[in-house]
């Protein structure tokens, strides 16, 4: 096999030195320790960014997978190359031009991609706050509730969202990283869990023409506000591309923390386009990523700026210790400089590309049993009605705009399909019934006709209880496991179990997502 190649600041599946580093000012230690991803690899899906040359052991070339195919990951020959399954062909790539999907080996992560399904980003103007809306992966582009732009639908980002992990056994969000910012990612996260926290992820993967459309949507709202957006000495470029964006090529995330299941404080919201949540002060010698490659935490932490909170700078210490770069205009804002390097040429590749499809991974036996939550249910039920328009006001104080299926409960609330679990409360973590989730199923999609005359019967469900006609409806359709005997009404709905019913609801002839299935 090749001889394995130097890359400045790599961190490999060994244990980070013990550099345990005290932060000055800080009050926090630095706790060094990762031993490669949280999840086994096998059976991750991974892309190239471009052509990918599989090898046999000896080097010789056994094929290639075009830019942009899924393939199945098998394991990890060495540091530079994996042993990687596709369509029937077997042998070894080259990780340098590899996408992996972060979640397959980061489960514990949090993902909440706004953009999968409408970014929605807030700029600050020296008389107030406005909100800059993007509805890219719908048909349209908002700037404060007004058309601006529309999106090419044929482009393909319409299927973007959650899909079926079949290696987690659960619905989640496809995340494409190149495999080396995924290896720094994961460094990073080891060393926040050994203090307590975890990292939740707001964007990551981005087309580049989405990049184009935020652009020039934010250059509007800064023309509109007459230049009176507070950027901090930034010019609207640091906070919005104008041409290539690191995201566009896997390589960059946009990052916060979490402890005990709540945002830990930062200078701003996530996606405050504002002086306010800049990282490092605009007089500072460095402020583009590019310029910052290499530079140690001191640096940073010699040129914060004023609004930097305790957490953000921890954040910003455990990613900068992990080989990863930030960028000056936002504390949010971490990436694989090198990767981009590498990577940058092959942007026009993914430029119109959401990757809605992962490679038929192995099942993990057991994994499927995940527990679905309230937002899991009303999210796929959203998605798998094809993402229809939400608008109406939301009483839930436990339900944001930030949150990625907060348009899926604007839609199920306006429509009937949901309720609160109390007057302003929503409990998106709270786990939901199979009754409950039948019921939805049915307020969106059933006929009470069909469940007058349903054949099913169930000893467990009573023709008083409030989901008598939901289940009978939903067992006449044989969208149930079964059509008599007991049912579990009260049981708590698991991924596998949320995973059948929309797919025996598809082939009733009930006309769903087919991404979401």
């Amino acid at each position: 096999m090749r001889a394995g190649k130097c890359r400045y600041g790599m961190l490999y599946a060994f244990v980070l030195a013990a550099a345990v580093q005290l932060m000055a000012g800080s009050a926090f230690f630095l706790h060094a320790s990762a031993e490669g991803f949280s999840a086994d690899i096998s059976g991750a899906t991974g892309w190239g960014t471009t052509s990918v040359t599989v090898y046999r052991e000896d080097m010789s070339t056994v094929g290639t997978i075009e830019a942009k195919e899924p393939f199945r990951i098998l394991g990890r020959y060495n540091e530079e190359l994996l042993q990687i399954e596709y369509n029937g062909m077997t042998g070894y790539v080259d990780t340098d031009n590899i996408l992996i999907n972060l979640p397959d080996v980061e489960p514990d992560i949090i993902y909440n991609l706004t953009n999968a399904t409408g970014s929605v980003f807030t700029a600050t103007t020296e008389r107030g706050t406005t909100n800059l809306k993007l509805s890219i992966f719908g048909d349209q582009l908002y700037y404060n509730g007004d058309i601006l732009d529309f999106y090419n639908k044929d482009a393909g980002t319409e299927k973007a969202g959650k899909v079926w992990d079949e290696k987690l056994g659960k619905y989640e969000f496809i995340v494409p990283i190149l495999f080396t910012a995924a290896e720094r990612i994961a460094a990073a996260r080891s060393m926040a869990a050994a203090d307590g926290y975890n990292f939740k992820i707001y964007d990551a993967y981005r087309t580049n023409v989405a990049t184009h459309l935020m652009n020039s949507s934010f250059n509007s709202l800064y023309d509109q506000t007459g230049g009176a957006l507070v950027l901090g000495g930034y010019d609207t470029s640091f906070y919005v591309a104008a041409a290539l964006s690191a995201h566009n090529i896997g390589c960059a995330i946009d990052v916060t923390m979490v402890r005990d299941n709540v945002e830990v404080d930062m200078p701003t919201k996530m996606h405050v386009l504002s002086g306010d949540a800049v990282l490092l002060n605009y007089s500072s010698g460095g402020r583009m990523a590019a310029e910052l490659y290499g530079q140690p935490y001191s640096y940073y932490e010699s040129n914060f700026a004023g609004t930097m909170t305790e957490d953000a700078k921890r954040l910003c210490a455990y990613m900068i210790e992990a080989g990863l770069t930030g960028l000056g205009s936002e504390w949010w804002h971490y990436q694989d400089q090198a990767g981009y390097n590498r990577n940058s040429g092959y942007y026009s590749n993914l430029a119109t590309w959401y990757p809605c499809q992962l490679y038929a991974s192995a099942d993990q036996s057991g994994s499927q049993e995940t527990t679905a939550t309230r937002a899991d249910a009303v999210y796929q039920l959203w998605a798998a009605s094809g993402f229809p328009k939400s608008d109406g006001e939301l009483p839930f104080t436990d339900v944001t705009e930030y949150d990625y299926y907060y348009n899926a409960v604007r839609w199920a609330f306006s429509r009937g399909i949901i309720s609160g679990s109390s007057a302003t409360t929503f409990s998106p973590n709270d786990a939901i019934t199979r009754a409950g989730f039948l019921n939805m199923l049915y307020q969106n999609f059933g006929n009470p006709d069909e469940a007058a005359v349903a054949e099913g019967s169930f000893d467990d469900v009573s023709t008083n209880a409030w989901y008598y006609i939901a289940v009978q409806w939903a067992a006449g359709r044989g969208i149930t496991e079964e059509t008599s005997g007991e049912f579990r009404p009260a049981a708590v709905l698991t991924q596998r179990q949320m995973h059948g019913f929309l797919t025996r609801a598809d082939q009733s002839g009930i006309k769903l997502s087919a991404n979401y299935l």
